[in-house]
């Protein structure tokens, strides 16, 4: 078998309480875009990337990062004519190679990123070309069902839909003083009071924080039994995460969404930076660098709770068994269909996977189509 074609499905996401509501952000400290993340943002777009064989098994990747276009300029430009006419059985070479290829440019960010969509894309096919789901080619169960949290702050409409564990995001950062301090432990307040002493809590602060704030909120939200917080600080700032991690050891400092490789997460392991690694699939360099990854954690007694939704992420948590749960955004909350048929949806709390070949996901072809008029707008 060989690879014929490469081929880039530019997806426009749908507005959603993610980019337009009061989320703490890096971008808060300057007024002009703190109140929305699409503000400085811009337009999102998913990228999902189709590598087709001439047998007729076609593999689908996304792209983490939400700028489809750049994706689809990285493919055009450079990694479509690396590809064209491998075998896309030999995945450990073609994510070496495209590592490699992008490493002027790449390292992190979006060249990585596009090589996660590449690698799910293989892994797609491999499961397709045996008839098995992918989590049966990269270690079988470990678990029979994958229990599942919910991040998004309509704890009301999440517990409805069955979820019993919900991931907060923190809507005030250190700019919004102590006042905006005491809204955060309010809002914590009031969801422990909806969910019940049973359900865990934890928040997520997409680097908008700094050290002492981030002290100051543990502190402030300890009785209200709060499992972990979330990416406090910019990545880069490893040395804060280890200050946090030694000034509040009664809640588990977590991190890496928006990390890259293995070698990013070793740096993380090495210097006991968090208490739970969070790589990305679709960011952090696909199927095949999670397993790395995740390795690298078991070997410090460290589990790895993946940020991110969708098949190829829960096919990953199923195969690992230091991945105890998996993460659930409430993306559709404002309405909107998901472009991939077969994704799987969590009922009550959990995710069940099926046996259907690859990641068992199709394109959608009628939410395509409309999202492409949508596009046309633009």
């Amino acid at each position: 078998m060989r690879i014929t074609n490469v081929k880039v499905y530019l997806v426009p996401m749908s507005d959603s309480w993610l980019s337009e509501s009061l989320i703490a952000n890096p971008m808060s400290i300057y007024p002009a875009y703190k109140e929305k993340r699409s503000s400085w943002f811009g337009k999102m777009t998913s990228a999902i990337v189709s590598v087709e064989t001439d047998e007729g098994i076609r593999g689908l990747g996304i792209a983490g990062g939400g700028k489809g276009r750049l994706a689809q300029t990285i493919i055009d430009e450079q990694f479509r004519s690396l590809l064209v006419g491998k075998d896309p059985s030999d995945i450990e070479l073609i994510w070496e190679m495209l590592y490699r290829a992008s490493l002027p440019y790449g390292r992190r960010g979006v060249a990585v990123e596009v090589i996660s969509a590449v690698d799910i894309a293989l892994w797609d096919i491999a499961g397709k070309a045996v008839g098995k789901p992918v989590y049966k080619l990269v270690g079988g169960k470990t678990k029979e069902r994958i229990p599942v949290y919910v991040t998004g702050n309509l704890t009301e409409r999440h517990l409805q839909q069955g979820f019993r564990h919900v991931k907060l995001a923190v809507p005030h950062s250190p700019v919004d003083g102590e006042e905006g301090l005491r809204k955060n432990i309010d809002l914590v307040r009031r969801t422990r009071e909806l969910v019940g002493p049973d359900g865990d809590i934890m928040l997520d602060c997409y680097m908008a924080l700094d050290v002492p704030y981030t002290i100051a909120l543990a502190k402030g939200v300890a009785e209200y039994k709060v499992l972990w917080i979330e990416e406090p600080v910019p990545p880069d700032h490893v040395d804060s995460y280890v200050r946090i991690k030694e000034a509040v050891p009664d809640v588990l400092i977590t991190g890496g969404e928006h990390e890259f490789t293995r070698y990013g997460f070793r740096d993380l392991i090495e210097k006991k930076a968090v208490d739970i690694l969070q790589p990305d699939i679709y960011r952090a360099g696909g199927m095949s660098e999670l397993k790395k990854i995740a390795a690298m954690a078991a070997a410090h007694n460290l589990p790895v709770i993946p940020h991110g939704v969708g098949a190829a992420t829960y096919h990953f948590v199923i195969s690992t068994g230091n991945a105890p749960r998996a993460e659930y955004v409430d993306l559709f909350a404002q309405g909107g269909r998901p472009i991939l048929k077969g994704d799987p949806q969590p009922q009550d709390g959990f995710i069940e996977l099926t046996e259907a070949p690859g990641f068992g996901y199709e394109l959608d072809e009628e939410v395509l189509a409309d999202k492409a008029r949508t596009a046309m707008i633009w």
